[in-house]
């Protein structure tokens, strides 16, 4: 969501509460007051509007291959707004809380990325059914997204069991997560064949999935807060920002920052996605840095100092210190620095969605279609750093590749001799 469209709805759209990060992670036990686009009048009980539902199941099993949506089961009443139509009155350690951030994280990022679309996103099921399905609590230790629906149960214990006191659907990432999943199938497509369906198409949804989840988390001053107080603007670190589904303090699903390549990972989807994650990641602090850098708030030097290398970058502490002490002077300055950034990012990847074919989807059909995104948003000013970090990624057509053929005029039938 563009920071115009944010600050628009600060004023109509209807209160609710979320937790930007799990609440068991320190700096973030208390949620959050956001704002969806519609106003009260256009959200009903459960809550639901024209587009989702929550459906409190009890006692459900998870969906399957033999059991869909909708659901005809029992359930408890649906979540009522209080008398100025808003949601966020609810306590955070009710049942009722759990189904309306549920509803409201689904509804904000949905908000976000219409708004970079610049235009409605159709559900891909919407042949079958007319809203998205939200399940928020079932005792399942994972959660899934499907055809029509999200379902979520609870995140596991140490010990492999279901911990009750960890909610998924209180998980603002891993609910992104999936409804990125739903998102790239509106948008991109599925393969219409198992001949043109690639293994790439299939880490290129789990790379998706995280990216939407990272541009949303970017939609709360509380993570945007920490993670440049914690940073001080020197991203090309480990810190808050990288991390997707955070399941503990100590462990994660996956991560953004990572220094994976083609050539270093397996073909498992997940484990594919992270050299496309950590390239247009790689994106982001640049034209992050970029802005630093035109806005005079850091210099040239420091930010080709601090770039993304091979290996991890061994500082002394000096590049540190000159990113505190420059961020000292404009904290301001560098929170709209990586608010623009972030909606670059956004809007690119959308334009890449828009234009992407799910057939023989590869990496570096991905990358051509970022370049000319970015010829079309920013006039392409970002060509070279796209390039150089999808190369250094590993991310390029094969060696054997029919493009690198040579042909000479003779090859084409064309001859050049009397």
């Amino acid at each position: 969501m563009s920071m115009k469209l944010d600050a628009a709805i600060a004023e109509t759209g209807t209160k609710f509460l979320i937790f930007p990060q799990p609440r068991f992670i320190p700096f973030f036990e208390q949620p959050e007051v956001v704002r969806v686009s519609l106003p009260p009048d256009q959200i009903e009980e459960g809550p639901a509007d024209a587009r989702m539902y929550v459906k409190d199941a009890v006692n459900k099993r998870p969906y399957g291959a033999f059991n869909q949506p909708p659901y005809q089961g029992p359930a408890n009443r649906p979540v009522l707004p209080g008398p100025d139509g808003h949601f966020d009155h609810l306590n955070p350690d009710s049942r009722e809380f759990s189904c309306a951030t549920m509803y409201a994280t689904v509804r904000r990022v949905l908000d976000i990325f219409e708004d970079y679309f610049g235009r409605r996103i159709e559900w891909h099921f919407r042949m079958d059914f007319e809203k998205l399905e939200l399940i928020p609590l079932i005792s399942w230790d994972n959660a899934q997204s499907g055809y029509g629906f999200l379902e979520f149960g609870f995140g596991r214990t140490p010990a492999g069991g279901i911990d009750t006191a960890r909610p998924y659907c209180q998980n603002f990432d891993v609910l992104a997560h999936e409804l990125g999943h739903s998102i790239i199938f509106a948008e991109v497509g599925l393969p219409n064949s198992d001949a043109t369906n690639t293994e790439e198409y299939g880490g290129f949804h789990e790379s998706a999935g995280d990216l939407v989840a990272m541009i949303s988390s970017l939609h709360f001053n509380k993570v945007v807060d920490r993670l440049l107080e914690n940073t001080k603007g020197n991203l090309f670190t480990s810190h808050e920002l990288e991390r997707i589904g955070e399941l503990s303090e100590s462990r994660q699903i996956r991560e953004l920052f990572n220094y994976e390549r083609m050539s270093t990972v397996s073909r498992e989807p997940h484990d594919l996605s992270l050299p496309l994650t950590g390239a247009i990641f790689d994106v982001l602090v640049e034209v992050f840095q970029k802005e630093l850098v035109q806005k005079g708030l850091i210099s040239q030097d420091l930010a080709q100092r601090s770039l993304h290398t091979a290996e991890v970058i061994t500082d002394d502490g000096t590049i540190q210190s000159e990113f505190a002490r420059a961020y000292g002077l404009n904290p301001q300055g560098f929170k709209d620095a990586l608010l623009q950034a972030r909606d670059y990012l956004g809007t690119v990847l959308v334009n890449v969605w828009d234009r992407l074919s799910a057939d023989n989807l590869t990496y570096v059909k991905v990358g051509l279609e970022l370049l000319s995104a970015d010829r079309s948003i920013s006039g392409g000013q970002h060509q070279n750093t796209i390039r150089e970090c999808f190369a250094w990624r590993e991310i390029s057509f094969p060696a054997n590749s029919l493009v690198f053929q040579i042909r000479k005029l003779d090859d084409c039938g064309i001859h050049t001799h009397a």
